[in-house]
């Protein structure tokens, strides 16, 4: 397993997908399995949305 930035990621598979990304989410740490050279740019799509509708969730307050 392997932890590092969203924006490390990018740069590596996708530099052209960073502009789709604020700075709070090119800093949100991902665990990934079998590592960085592992990962397509289809793969990395996923993550990439997964991460900024993470980033979207209001919290609830009551």
């Amino acid at each position: 397993m392997q932890q590092i930035p969203l924006g490390n990621l990018v740069q590596f598979v996708s530099p052209k997908l960073r502009h789709l990304l604020k700075e709070e989410e090119l800093t949100q740490w991902i665990v990934l399995q079998n590592g960085i050279q592992q990962v397509d740019k289809q793969d990395l799509v996923e993550i990439v949305e997964a991460v900024i509708l993470e980033h979207q969730k209001t919290p609830f307050y009551h």
